[in-house]
């Protein structure tokens, strides 16, 4: 046994050997030699391939981890490269092969599962491959997206790969640290009762990257092992951790969009039937009655000549490109006046572009084969001078004339994602490609201003934080399709178990007024968007809505302190349980209004209660499920402003469809238990506020004098079932003080 076996094989995750190889379009190459030095924690291993091509992996070795920095030269003549491999054979942890499994965010995206076992038949008829839906993204499996390669997908799903037993709590992990050129993906299978993973270091977009004489490519990953195999929560962080040490620097972890929202004009209802009167209109509203909201988002629908979807193709039309009808004075115009509004303005633009539009009828060379996919759009051939000229064109129209300075690019990713052969020119890779594109858009919009990416679904993948600010990880929900409700909160556990929201903040499809579901289940998509933290988007012609109706009240309470990507918390939750998949307890360590931890004034959880059966449920959950210690509390359910003691154990009946949303405060020392405002600092007699409005606060006592700076502020106070419930006028940002 060599040194990196007998490095491997000390996992105790059995007699693991390593076995390096790269693979041309004709055939797969293993070395002539191998030589393996160390030294100081590192292992140096060379590889001499025939041709002249030779491995080099340099290896830094930690407690039960290692890191990987492969550099491969190609040798003296031009090689065209397939992808580079290494197989890792004779993993074991213990138990019947038959319960192996591999858990990959990929799984639930494609599988409708999350642990698969390492047996089972990815591509028969186990799959669903059920067509793409060109306006709310994908459900489940695309044609052709089935594959034996776990990873493959042109999904972005997070990076990493877990390898373990149902009946045991060790593993083994391999995940990437750098996706510049390449893009890692797995094959799995048994061999006399051990697993072998191989790994694959792939290109996306071409079958070979052709390479000049000496060219060296660079590969970095990670290979380490868990205790925690059988917590979602905990499967990746040690990966995890040394994966942020490698990281660019991230938009996704500024604050452009954590403590604000983006209006778009597409959902709630709206799609296309968009106007400049109508946008404006809801712009001056939301500034006066939504002040976390920021954003206006024009949507798909500015364009003629749709549909289908057109975005990035209508400028090579010029100003016909617009539809005058709509903005009858052109988009900058829009875009001033928004401005004028005091909120700031942003775009939708689709990377597809309709057959039927003159751009494709008069250069369809500059332009994919996508049809196995998609028969009415084509995505452009970034590999091409003639393309990537007309897209850094349309970026100049868009952010520079028409002046926007957000973005959500939807439909962009088919160029750069996808692992079939499809660019003319395999000069460089498509994440190649994807570093031009995006730092492209960076150049032209603002360092504060947003960058969302939509379709395909993104399922976590942190290395997109590098230029966007957040991504979409599911389907449309407010259409009325309780099938799509489930499938976003069965994706949307594996994004959030990641605990990556600081680095790339998680996008639920938009919240509003849900016109296409009844009460139960707009209650059930409010509450889960809030309790994840992922409340990037708000849509719906809200100055048209009752004020005082149930659901603008409750959007109204829900959009207060949106907090998007602070971390949520699944409790009494088994991932390995194929009929338990989805979590029925969210929860997280502050108040739903507020930022502040353990403020013993205030909320010290916020636990959502989710029932996606079609029958009522009994939900109970105790203190030490939400990782508090057990004691006496008090529990407020958010929306019923009532208020119960918690001693031992909590029990729910939630209807078929329903949840619920309780905000749970210390017995002893809970003051506020409930709000409808943000709330920045709080103590004994203190409370700043983040901006001024009609506040709604629940006390367990009532105050007896309220003041703003020095001046008496007249409340209401009215005794409820267990709290007392506190009304009154902030004039502006600051400290109310109380008695």
């Amino acid at each position: 046994m060599n040194q990196i076996e007998s490095v491997l094989s000390a996992w105790k995750c059995g007699t693991i050997a390593f076995q390096p190889f790269f693979v041309t379009r004709e055939k797969k190459v293993l070395p002539l030699s191998i030589r393996i030095s160390e030294g100081n924690g590192m292992l140096q291993i060379t590889a001499d391939y025939p041709g002249g091509a030779r491995d080099d992996f340099y290896i830094t070795l930690a407690s039960k981890e290692l890191v990987c920095r492969r550099l491969f030269d190609c040798g003296k003549e031009k090689t065209a490269v397939c992808e580079l491999g290494v197989e890792f054979a004779g993993i074991t942890f213990g138990g019947k092969p038959a319960d192996d499994y591999f858990y990959h965010l990929e799984n639930p995206r494609i599988y409708e599962k999350m642990a698969i076992p390492v047996d089972y038949d990815r591509t028969g008829s186990n799959a669903k491959d059920s067509g793409f839906d060109e306006q709310a993204g994908n459900r489940w499996a695309d044609p052709g997206v089935i594959c034996e390669r776990i990873g493959r997908s042109p999904y972005q799903p997070f990076p990493a790969i877990l390898l373990s037993n149902f009946h045991t709590e060790s593993g083994l992990v391999h995940g990437t640290l750098s996706q510049r050129i390449f893009f890692h993906n797995y094959l799995v299978s048994h061999e006399e009762n051990t697993i072998r993973l191989s790994l694959f270091s792939g290109f996306k977009g071409i079958d070979a990257l052709e390479c000049d004489p000496g060219k060296i490519l660079a590969d970095e990953w990670y290979l380490g092992t868990t205790e925690h195999a059988g917590d979602l929560e905990r499967i990746f962080e040690r990966y995890t951790a040394v994966l942020r040490r490698c990281l660019p620097p991230m938009y996704g972890a500024t604050a452009i969009n954590r403590d604000n929202m983006v209006w778009g004009s597409w959902n709630d209802g709206i799609f296309r039937d968009i106007s400049e009167e109508m946008i404006l209109r809801e712009a001056r509203f939301l500034k006066k009655n939504f002040p976390t909201v920021r954003w206006i988002q024009v949507d798909d629908g500015y364009a003629v000549r749709v549909p289908p979807a057109h975005g990035l193709g209508m400028p090579y039309e010029g100003e016909d490109g617009v539809d005058q009808q709509k903005f009858p004075e052109g988009l900058r115009t829009f875009t001033d006046k928004v401005r004028k509004a005091g909120l700031r303005p942003a775009v939708w633009i689709g990377g597809f572009c309709p057959k039927h539009t003159p751009i494709y009828q008069e250069h369809p060379e500059w332009f994919l084969d996508y049809d196995y996919r998609v028969k009415s759009s084509a995505p452009l051939d970034v590999s091409l001078p003639e393309a990537r000229a007309y897209m850094e064109h349309a970026l100049d129209v868009f952010f520079r004339d028409y002046a926007f300075e957000g973005m959500k690019h939807d439909f962009w990713s088919y160029a750069f994602e996808d692992s079939r052969d499809q660019l003319k020119n395999k000069t460089a890779s498509a994440y190649e490609w994807r570093d031009w594109w995006l730092g492209e858009i960076r150049k032209r919009i603002p360092a504060d201003a947003y960058l969302q990416t939509g379709c395909d679904i993104v399922m976590a993948n942190p290395f997109l934080g590098e230029f966007f600010t957040n991504y979409r990880y599911g389907i449309d929900i407010g259409s009325g399709n309780w099938d799509y409700v489930k499938t976003n909160f069965l994706w949307g556990a594996a994004c959030f178990a990641t605990h990556t929201g600081d680095l790339f903040v998680p996008n639920s499809d938009s919240v509003g007024l849900f016109p296409g579901l009844n009460d139960t289940e707009a209650m059930f998509c409010l509450n889960y968007c809030l309790v994840t933290h992922s409340m990037v988007e708000i849509a719906g012609k809200l100055s048209e809505a009752d004020p005082e109706s149930a659901r603008f009240r409750c959007l109204k309470k829900a959009v207060c302190n949106p907090n998007n990507g602070q971390d949520v918390f699944f409790g009494d939750y088994d991932y390995r349980d194929c009929g338990k998949m989805i979590p029925r307890i969210l929860y997280f360590r502050t108040p739903h209004f507020s930022t502040l931890e353990n403020n013993p004034l205030l909320p010290l959880r916020t636990v959502g209660l989710f029932n996606t059966e079609d029958a009522a449920q009994t939900i109970r959950f105790a203190p030490e499920t939400l990782g508090l210690p057990a004691g006496d509390y008090l529990l407020t359910d958010v929306w019923k402003n009532t208020t119960v003691p918690l001693i031992g154990e909590a029990a729910f009946e939630v209807e078929a469809h329903g949840s619920r949303l309780l905000a749970l405060s210390s017995a002893a020392t809970g003051r506020i238990l409930d709000a409808n405002m943000r709330i920045n600092l709080c103590s004994e007699h203190e409370i700043e506020f983040d901006y001024p409005g009609e506040a709604e606060l629940f006390f367990t006592e009532a105050p007896s004098k309220l003041s703003f700076r020095g001046k008496d502020l007249p409340f209401r106070a009215e005794n409820g079932k267990g709290n007392v419930r506190v009304t009154f006028h902030v004039p502006e940002k600051g400290p109310v003080t109380l008695q």
